[in-house]
């Protein structure tokens, strides 16, 4: 099975507002169950939809942490929330790099004060379909032809990209581009 990376976006957010959230919905549960035993049903009923709906966005924000991850997967590179998984092939893949998250997104997005320090995934793609990566990466991650995600483990990501990459590079190279000594040495006078 191949290594997954975290997103950190999603674990932070579950750490900010999950554990608070699960203990309001706990302590819903025993108002209602304090109430409905002193014979007041329509006010305990109320107090058990509350916990209802602050137990079901935890259990949404735990999820979406525990299922969010990126990894890669033969010659792509998979985006998992929850159900819905994204691929981009690594030949889209102009460039990976590492860099902080505050450095990365300096201007273009908020960062969490807590995340900011956090080494993040830059990718700089050739052909994004940035309203799909939008649309699942959120706009905080996708800036024109680059994604900015900060993953647990980035740098480990990075050089799988890299090494993943490199023989593509390798195999187009020499076609593409011209020999630059040899361009050298055609203008040179003797």
């Amino acid at each position: 099975m191949q290594q997954r990376f975290t997103n950190l976006y999603d674990r932070d957010r579950w750490r900010r507002y999950g554990y608070s959230l699960t203990a309001v919905g706990v302590l819903c549960v025993v108002l209602a169950a304090v109430v409905e035993s002193r014979k007041d049903q329509g006010a305990g009923q109320i107090w058990l939809v509350f916990a209802a709906l602050t137990l079901g966005l935890a259990i949404s924000l735990w999820m979406r942490q525990r299922y969010s991850y990126a990894r890669l997967d033969g010659g792509q590179l998979v985006f998992r929330y929850l159900t819905v998984t994204v691929r981009i092939d690594l030949v889209e893949v102009r460039r990976a790099r590492i860099a902080k998250l505050a450095s990365a997104v300096q201007g273009r997005a908020r960062t969490p004060k807590g995340l900011a320090g956090v080494d993040a995934l830059v990718l700089q793609l050739r052909h994004p379909d940035t309203a799909r990566l939008r649309r699942l990466l959120t706009r905080r991650c996708v800036f024109d032809e680059e994604l900015v995600i900060p993953l647990a483990g980035a740098a480990v990501l990075q050089r799988q990209i890299e090494a993943a990459v490199s023989p593509h590079r390798r195999a187009e190279g020499p076609e593409t581009r011209p020999n630059p000594s040899r361009s050298r040495r055609r203008n040179r006078r003797r």
